[in-house]
Formats: structure tokens, sequence, C-alpha cells
């Protein structure tokens, strides 16, 4: 994401930190230093702090889902394989509704 020093929107700002947090918290989460749980958990906690959007919108619901797809996983619900392919049809989804 590209941002232009002095004529960005506070909205754009705040999009720009989150997705600065949800890098390093992704990177995190991939090498096994955060829970997935808690990565969504926090996701979720800080995409609700951002200004209305149809973008947060999107993103908020496909939060929650992974939200639960990550408990159950945890849980020994379902496996890491099923985990890791589930979060990659719901993440190719996400990008697809946000073009």
């Amino acid at each position: 994401m590209a941002l232009v020093v002095g004529c960005s929107s506070p909205h754009d700002s705040a999009l720009a930190e989150y997705t600065r947090w949800y890098d390093n918290a992704m990177a995190q989460a991939q090498a096994g230093a955060m829970d997935w749980s808690l990565f969504y958990q926090q996701s979720f906690d800080r995409l609700t702090a951002l200004p209305p959007s149809l973008q947060q919108d999107a993103r908020l619901e496909n939060t929650v889902l992974m939200l639960s797809l990550a408990r159950k996983f945890e849980a020994r619900e379902i496996g890491p394989q099923q985990f890791a392919l589930e979060r990659s049809a719901l993440e190719s989804d996400l990008q697809a509704r946000l073009r």
C-alpha cells in the first residue's frame, strides 16, 4: 500500500497503521510466536477501531470467520492442513472482495 505524505486522510493513515500491524503480527503467527486465535482477535479489535468503510466491513466479516477457524484448529477439531487450506480460501475470497 503506497501512501502520499501530507495528503493522506485520517482513514488512510489508520488503515496504513493497521496494515503495518497486520503484516508484522501475521509473520509472528506464521512463525508460531503468536496463536492464530490471538492474531485474529487482535485484528478484530483493531478493525473495529477504524473509521467505518465498506473495506472494513469485508475485513471484519472475514476476521470473524478466521477467528472461528483458528479456534477450531487450536482445539484440534481440524488439522493443520485443513486449517491452512481453509485459511487460504478465506484470504483469497477477501482479496477478491477488496478489488
